[in-house]
């Protein structure tokens, strides 16, 4: 994408109401497989975008009766390529079978192995970059796979370095809201596995910032400031020739307003996809927890972060980011106003009304496999996100056991005791 593009791909998110859209019938979708195309009002307005899955037959119906549209080039051409072949007109593409976390943390591991190698600048380098890029095509594949799971990634994801945990976690929301300005698929692919190794020139410094607390010492300031263009060296070194990619890595610090780091860079000069994983790199941050504190609950991070951006970021990601992860994206543990614990893990059309599996009752008796619950009914509605919280039921729930109830009002109070066993926290 030309760097001049990026206002006009910012215009794009959002259709021209007086292009031409076909009205779906029914039997041009199925449920439970991804969409091969957006979704459309009669407006105009975007619903859906390609990749998402319609959960069941009774929902798919239901947005069918309201009307939902697609781009009628877009039909056109998929009915045309499907009668070419003899397959019915509308052929989703095929889901697998495979669970997309089990995959994930496949491709975790293999980072964990490949980052090091490439940031040493080793003779396995360009290997390991091959590596690389099949994670980064993968984790786009997951992305389209299962969307609601992908998201719940900034939130959930565990295990191996920080770093290898926090760049996964910035490529899946990259890939989101890039994929909301209609970037292609394939500069979408560079943006992801930049965000996947921006930080491979700092990567020990990472990890010991993990742990750290105050301020940084002069040495540590100079480094991080450094971090951008000795990845793009490392990235060079091991055989990265895709100037996107190395840009993105270079910029993802720079601000919109010329005060970043490590040039100084304002707009028009930074392409699209430098900002957006700016913006992806810092909420991403927030949420996750650290050697020394819990992750910020999304709904506070995004506050936070759309008050600290100010003249940084153009307006419009901020906005993009909010529609795309939302006040409690999947993987946000969650009370009840049942006094339930759970975790959000498929959004719908309301984003304040997730569906959510609960695992623990209001006085503490856990549900091992999760209880579905639907937070659109009011008794059943989100009382508040529970920052560090269990965010996956323990392997053994039923045989953990339960916490000691609080004593006493005051105490109760002074600590801010919310241990959901007792019939004060239930209330």
């Amino acid at each position: 994408m030309a760097l001049s593009g990026f206002r006009a791909a910012l215009s794009r998110a959002m259709p021209d109401p007086a292009a031409a859209l076909h009205r779906l019938q029914p039997g041009d979708l199925r449920a439970g497989e991804p969409l091969p195309f957006d979704l459309y009002d009669g407006s105009g307005r975007r619903l859906l975008q390609a990749g998402a899955v319609i959960a069941d037959e009774a929902q798919l119906e239901q947005m069918l009766g309201r009307g939902l549209h697609c781009d009628a080039e877009r039909f056109a051409a998929l009915s045309a390529a499907a009668s070419a072949s003899g397959q019915p007109a509308m052929q989703p593409p095929q889901v697998s079978k495979v669970r997309p976390w089990a995959l994930l943390r496949m491709l975790r591991d293999t980072l964990e192995t490949a980052l090091p190698t490439i940031a040493a600048a080793d003779a396995a380098a360009p290997a390991a970059l091959g590596a690389v890029r099949l994670a980064g095509a993968e984790l786009q594949r997951l992305c389209a796979l299962d969307p609601d799971a992908m998201l719940a990634v900034p939130l959930l994801i565990d295990g191996g370095r920080y770093g290898t945990r926090h760049g996964i976690a910035a490529a899946v929301l990259v890939e989101f809201m890039l994929a909301r300005l209609d970037v292609s698929a394939l500069e979408r692919r560079s943006a992801v596995l930049a965000a996947l190794t921006m930080n491979v020139g700092m990567l020990e410094l990472q990890e010991a910032l993990y742990s750290h607390q105050g301020g940084l010492s002069p040495a540590q300031r100079d480094a991080v400031i450094a971090h951008p263009r000795l990845g793009v060296a490392r990235l060079r070194a091991a055989g990265v020739d895709d100037p996107l990619w190395l840009t993105t890595v270079g910029q993802h610090h720079e601000h919109h307003d010329g005060s970043g780091y490590p040039a100084g860079l304002a707009s028009p000069a930074l392409p699209p996809s430098s900002q957006v994983l700016m913006v992806a790199d810092r909420w991403c941050a927030m949420v996750a927890a650290r050697a020394y504190r819990r992750g910020a609950p999304p709904d506070q991070a995004l506050q936070l972060l759309l008050g600290r951006l100010g003249q940084q970021a153009d307006p419009r990601l901020g906005r993009m980011l909010s529609e795309v992860v939302g006040p409690t994206p999947p993987g946000t543990p969650v009370r009840l106003a049942s006094g339930e614990h759970g975790l959000v893990f498929r959004r719908t059309r309301d984003p304040a009304a997730p569906l959510v599996l609960a695992f623990r009752s209001a006085i503490g008796i856990p549900h091992p496999e999760g209880v579905r619950r639907a937070t659109s009914e009011p008794r059943l509605r989100i009382s508040r996100p529970t920052a560090g919280a269990a965010r996956t039921p323990p392997p053994d729930a039923a045989a953990r056991p339960r916490r000691r109830a609080c004593r006493g009002t005051r105490r109760h109070r002074a600590t801010s005791h919310d241990c959901g066993a007792c019939r004060r926290c239930a209330r």
